[in-house]
């Protein structure tokens, strides 16, 4: 359907029989496949009989009735509630707009793509008694107040994609009459909006509920401007998608009370927040507590929650992005035509090589808040920068589902927490200090990764024992390092609850060795610098739970959902990152794909993902062709650990590899000659393979180091099953 007519009513019997026939003719006129939706706010005369007579008149009328008066701006509530239209317009029932004059907001709104079209009254043939001049006198004060300049600022007669209404009626302030901010609401939210001269005429049957009571509303809305300056210019922070969702399902919350002490340490946090973090304000905390309720949501009800925030999302690439706008018209493709999530594949995939391109071009939206925005940059682990932009409202999500997975290990905010990181590479002196900050205020400590060496090892261990942190988090492969370190050296003294695994793919060898040598469960996050942390294991530790409210996350082979059991290419859209869209981004990582119609054991209805199967870049392609993953190389090597210490595969050309290996204390060249046929068993006996002794495999420069490289540029929808 392409338009929901949405008209609250409040004693307007007299009006609807017209209102309903006119419109009716609009949409024959207009070749419009549309409804009307009537809503009944509270008469208290023969309104709703008249509205139910309608419907037996024309099936393209539905009917909707409050059983005490809520308001103009309830009744739009209402209507979008039930709304089916791709287009929503918001008309008034006494038949001072003109229904005719949607023909002219529908077709501005083609022509102009922006995302709001409003209907201004005209001067012309209008009575100029006080209601008009109570009017002007408004719309100059609404102009000066919010740093606008339209000619009828309270008008409501507005057409819009239904997403983007459904977020302007999300408001936290209790109004005696909201309608008058509805474009407000809109310049305060970043949309895009067209003003259209219509015509207008003066009550002609019925009574407006403003009659007699002039006075009375002037100043209900002085009181109703203070009330706004407040949620639109003060505190411009309107409730999220997901807070809105979530305020009409209200999924079952299931966190036990915290002790006092925790409150209060969190509350004292959060009034430091500003201080301590770039971009971010404290509204994370809000955005944290969503996030505590919405994973409890079913996966039904997550589905349509990533639903309507993915179709939110096309419309305004659509709008305000070039790049996506000219991608899907090349396609064919338009936002009606994302219907559910299956849809998504309709839409083209971006790669990093995409957005470096575009990035200064045509990838950026057209109307972000520049200083909202802030630069994320890359090393990457070939080597190559990769830069991109992320908005505040991203980051402070991100930031909220990190410490929602970190709860899932039994640690709580307050306890400590060791990183074992790279700390403060990349950052400015001024973050630096914001990083070391919060870190303090966090309870948190850092051990530098890149500086993991046989030296260092007793060091940090001590370091660990005597901090006795709840939680620890890094990378695998430091974890690994500590974990062979106690083996020959013992057990630590102390027992976390839990081991955060990041950064790097985590063998079942490594994760077992791991949890021996802790004494606790290792809960393994796969993320990356563009989204941070993507998905993340739960106490079940069967997959890892994709962050559903803000990512969703497509596991794909030869262009097609991978069958559960299967590897595939995992690809990314980022539900909130509106100044640069990532949707359908080929991240060049590989997962195994789990079946969707499984729920996991701990309740959650948040989507799943298998192991983390590496990277793209790390596939070694063998001789036949078929391709071969990072995480096989360090499975098979985890039995030759007593020869190999370290070891690298290096591939440049197609049909060789270079094998770099630093020697373990029991190397032997027997051992050697076993490794490499088994090697040959899988890459293809006739692979030249030249094997390189090195005293060490050096670190990229965030303190990861690769297991395996490819240099060869692969494609993995194109590459040849393994």
């Amino acid at each position: 359907m392409e338009l929901s007519v949405i008209v609250p009513c409040l004693n307007e019997e007299a009006n609807v029989p017209e209102l309903a026939a006119r419109v009716g003719d609009v949409f024959k006129v207009g070749g419009i496949d549309g409804e009307l939706i009537l809503v009944d706010d509270g008469s208290t005369d023969g309104t709703w009989d008249a509205i139910e007579a309608a419907q037996k008149e024309s099936p393209f009328i539905v009917g909707r009735r409050h059983a005490q008066n809520r308001g103009i701006s309830a009744g739009w509530k209402t209507g979008v509630a039930a709304a089916r239209g791709r287009l929503v317009c918001i008309l008034d029932a006494d038949l001072q707009y003109q229904p005719e004059d949607i023909l002219r907001l529908r077709r501005e709104m083609e022509v102009s793509n922006v995302d709001i079209v409003q209907g201004w009254r005209s001067p012309v043939g209008r009575d100029k008694g006080p209601r008009y001049y109570y009017s002007r006198g408004l719309n100059k004060m609404l102009n000066a107040a919010f740093g606008m300049s339209l000619k009828d600022n309270k008008s409501g007669f507005i057409l819009s994609a239904r997403e983007v209404m459904e977020d302007l009626l999300s408001y936290r302030g209790t109004y005696f009459y909201w309608q008058s901010f509805i474009m407000v609401a809109a310049h305060a939210k970043g949309y895009t909006y067209k003003e259209v001269e219509t015509l207008f005429e003066n009550r002609r049957a019925g009574k407006s509920f403003l009659d007699n009571a002039q006075m009375k509303a002037v100043a209900r809305s002085f009181v109703d401007i203070g009330r706004a300056l407040f949620e639109y210019r003060l505190r411009p922070q309107s409730p999220s998608t997901l807070r809105t969702f979530l305020d009409r399902e209200r999924p079952l919350v299931r966190d036990a009370p915290q002790p006092m002490w925790r409150r209060l340490y969190w509350n004292g946090y959060l009034s430091m927040f500003g201080a301590t973090h770039w971009m971010m304000t404290k509204q994370a905390g809000d955005q944290l507590e969503d996030l505590k309720e919405s994973q409890w949501l079913s996966p039904e009800k997550m589905r349509e929650l990533q639903l309507g925030k993915l179709r939110k999302l096309v419309l305004h690439a659509y709008r305000h992005v070039p790049y996506y706008r000219d991608r899907m018209r090349e396609m064919g493709v338009t936002p009606d035509d994302i219907r559910d999530l299956d849809d998504l594949a309709k839409l083209p995939m971006l790669t990093k090589d995409d957005v470096r391109k575009h990035l200064y071009f045509d990838i950026m939206s057209d109307n972000h808040d520049k200083e909202e925005v802030l630069k994320v940059t890359t090393s990457g682990s070939t080597g190559e920068p990769f830069v991109c932009f992320v908005d505040r409202a991203q980051l402070e999500f991100r930031w909220a589902a990190t410490l929602r997975s970190m709860e899932w290990t039994g640690w709580r905010f307050g306890d400590r927490q060791l990183r074992l990181w790279h700390q403060t590479i990349g950052m400015s002196k001024t973050q630096v200090v914001r990083e070391l900050a919060d870190a303090m205020l966090s309870r948190r400590k850092f051990i530098p990764a890149y500086e993991m060496s046989d030296e260092t090892l007793k060091k940090f261990i001590e370091t660990i024992e005597e901090f006795e942190p709840v939680l620890l988090d890094g990378y695998a492969e430091s974890f690994n390092f500590l974990a062979n370190y106690l083996k020959d050296h013992g057990q630590m003294k102390i027992r976390p609850k839990g081991i955060i695994s990041s950064a790097q793919t985590l063998p079942e060898g490594s994760r077992k060795l791991i949890e021996e040598a802790f004494g606790c469960k290792v809960f393994d996050k796969y993320g990356s610098r563009e989204f941070s942390g993507i998905a993340y294991e739960c106490e079940a530790h069967v997959g890892h739970h994709v962050v559903g409210e803000g990512y969703i996350v497509e596991v794909l082979k030869d262009g097609r959902a991978a069958a559960p059991g299967e590897v595939g290419e995992v690809v990314v859209t980022d539900l909130n990152n509106y100044c640069l869209p990532f949707i359908r981004y080929r991240i060049g990582d590989l997962a195994e794909a789990l079946d969707p119609n499984e729920t996991c054991a701990c309740g959650r209805g948040l989507p799943r993902i298998g192991r983390i199967e590496g990277r793209v870049q790390s596939i070694i392609i063998g001789s036949k062709g078929q391709y071969v993953p990072g995480t096989f190389f360090a499975h098979l090597f985890k039995d030759y650990d007593h020869a190999i210490r370290q070891f690298q595969i290096v591939q440049t050309d197609r049909g060789a590899i270079t094998f770099k290996v630093v020697k373990g204390k029991r190397y032997s060249d027997e051992t050697l000659t076993q490794v490499l046929a088994v090697l040959h068993q899988f890459l293809g006996e006739d692979m030249k393979i030249t094997t390189d002794f090195v005293d060490n495999i050096d670190m990229v420069r965030t303190g990861k180091r690769l297991a395996t490289v490819s240099k060869l540029g692969i494609d993995f929808q194109n590459i040849k099953a393994s």
